[in-house]
């Protein structure tokens, strides 16, 4: 549940920096597609090209936006978050750059830049209210949830996770 900012109480909420980004980019940039060697991991989406500068720089919050609304995608709802940690003049782009933007050739802005994204992590999605920009989304305490990465099982549990993800023949 989003709380107004009348009724912060720093010992029962949390604040996030947070993104609104609308479907599908919004999974595409918090969706773990691979780790690399250095351990670090990846989404598709690693570049999201805004109108505007930031110079914050750290974790956010992205958010889907409530629209558009599109089939298997969830709008309206918290998704994960990301490391900003760079921004760049979309006029310096290299093809890799414009690639990482998942944007198609023809939808490419001109002008704008790019703010560049690593470390996703998925959060348990929650209904919220985006904003424009980099905004403060307050929260109560625990309400933001990491999904976890990795997961621990004894034999017996790795054969039922076997079992539902092997296909079954006819």
């Amino acid at each position: 549940m989003q709380i107004d900012r009348k009724d912060y109480n720093s010992d029962q909420h949390d604040v996030y920096k947070a993104l609104s980004v609308k479907q599908p980019y919004a999974d595409l940039l918090t969706r773990v597609v691979y780790r690399d060697e250095s351990g670090e991991y990846h989404a598709e989406k690693t570049i999201e090209v805004r109108t505007r500068n930031t110079n914050y720089r750290g974790d956010l919050l992205v958010c889907a936006s409530a629209k558009p609304e599109l089939p298997g995608r969830m709008s309206g709802v918290t998704c994960g978050f990301v490391e900003l940690y760079d921004v760049k003049p979309i006029e310096q782009f290299t093809p890799e750059d414009w690639a990482a933007t998942c944007i198609p050739e023809k939808d490419r802005p001109r002008k704008g830049y790019g703010w560049m994204m690593r470390n996703p992590r998925r959060v348990v999605e929650m209904p919220i209210k985006g904003q424009l920009g980099v905004y403060n989304l307050i929260v109560p305490k625990g309400d933001i949830t990491e999904y976890p990465r990795a997961m621990a099982l004894d034999s017996d549990g790795w054969d039922i996770v076997q079992q539902h993800i092997k296909p079954k023949r006819k």
